[in-house]
């Protein structure tokens, strides 16, 4: 009997096993969904956007602190042609963004656009060095040409590729034509070995970019050069910027500021009091335009700024807004949240829908220093940021 139970048991496994369904083989591990946002991208036709050309309610450039956001920056490369100490690694930010990341002109034109008809009545461009893109020209036009609301077209740059000439024309003529009205140049040092020190390049660059100073304000433009002060390297020579120009070229000093890369050193910082004490003395010269960042005084002939952002911040005027080269919308130059207006765009929204987007951006936006409280949080937290040829300047 119990032979033949055992029998009729292995006769019921054997069954069993014959029909059970068969095991299923263990997938490959598939992409998460973190793999898919970093794939390529490729941005739809321009015609196969949807274009408005209505105004766009100013409520899409206003924080819940009541403050306009009409001052677009406009970051359009990340690459720059110098390595200054104050901003990166001599061998450069190695995490660069690939340039089919990177905004195209028809991304970068239709992102102005949505903030001109919002009430931005001024943009500038930037970097990175911005006279690296080789559609610059061909952006400018097109921003006088489609945003009659633009009444300021400005351009920060190092200089360095001013005077370069294309079809017999030089850059800085051809971008005067187009409609850009301002121009800030980066000039840290008025001796050239201390200028290559400080942007490690060859001291043979130094005349170019004093040279493309002139020829900008020859050409009429609202020229600043801008002089980030640093302890150690250029501070003994701000009586010297002070005497160099008339009131044709404004000479802007400005505090250095921690970002990601940049070996940022509170002892090195020279503060704006400091700045000050090392001036013949100066005159105070108001300005009319109640969101100016700088602090404006008279020398003689001569009009010197201070941008004071570390010291005594500015925070509660705030009106800029920057779009980086890789189209993500930073609310803050000191804070780490972005808002990709790239991945939107080419996702097929409407203007409507991309103002939607950026105006709830706006809404998150800190009262001042991106959230960290005050200069020292702004250090501390340095490395949340990017690196400043990542933001834009």
């Amino acid at each position: 009997m119990l032979l033949r139970l055992r029998a009729r048991r292995r006769l019921f496994l054997r069954r069993q096993k014959s029909t059970a369904l068969p095991q299923r083989r263990p997938l490959p591990q598939g992409p998460s969904f973190a793999d898919f946002l970093r794939r390529p991208s490729i941005p739809p036709p321009l015609e196969a956007m949807p274009r408005d050309t209505h105004a766009l309610p100013r409520d899409v450039l206003t924080d819940s602190y009541r403050r306009f956001h009409g001052y677009l920056r406009m970051s359009l490369t990340e690459r720059c042609n110098l390595r200054c100490r104050y901003c990166m690694p001599a061998e450069g930010v190695s995490d660069l963004t690939p340039s089919h990341e990177l905004l195209t002109t028809k991304e970068v034109e239709r992102v102005i656009n949505v903030f001109a008809r919002a009430g931005a009545s001024k943009v500038r461009l930037t970097g990175g060095e911005p006279t690296l893109r080789r559609d610059l020209v061909d952006i400018c036009s097109s921003i006088k040409r489609d945003n009659p609301g633009v009444k300021s077209l400005g351009l920060t740059t190092n200089g360095m590729k001013l005077l370069s000439r294309s079809d017999g024309v030089r850059l800085v003529d051809a971008l005067a034509a187009s409609g850009v009205d301002s121009v800030n140049i980066s000039l840290d040092s008025l001796d050239a070995d201390v200028f290559s020190r400080m942007t490690r390049r060859p001291s043979s660059t130094h005349k170019r970019v004093l040279d493309a100073i002139d020829a900008c304000a020859s050409l009429g433009l609202n020229v600043k050069v801008n002089c980030v002060v640093l302890r150690g390297e250029n501070e003994h020579e701000l009586a010297a910027f002070a005497e160099r120009w008339d009131s044709s070229v404004k000479v802007r000093f400005i505090e250095w500021m921690p970002f990601s890369g940049n070996a940022y050193d509170a002892k090195r910082l020279v503060p704006y009091a400091e700045m000050m004490k090392m001036l013949p003395p100066l005159v105070p010269l108001p300005s009319s335009d109640r969101h100016d960042t700088t602090k404006w005084w008279t020398a003689g002939s001569s009009q010197v700024g201070f941008i004071t952002s570390m010291s005594e911040h500015f925070c509660g005027s705030c009106n800029r807004v920057r779009v980086t080269a890789d189209g993500s919308l930073k609310t803050c130059l000191f804070g780490s949240d972005s808002v990709s207006l790239r991945d939107a765009l080419r996702s097929g929204v409407s203007d409507r829908e991309l103002g939607d987007l950026i105006q709830g951006a706006l809404l998150k936006k800190h009262f001042k220093h991106g959230g960290h409280g005050n200069a020292e949080g702004v250090a501390r937290n340095a490395s949340e940021n990017r690196p400043m040829v990542k933001i834009g300047g």
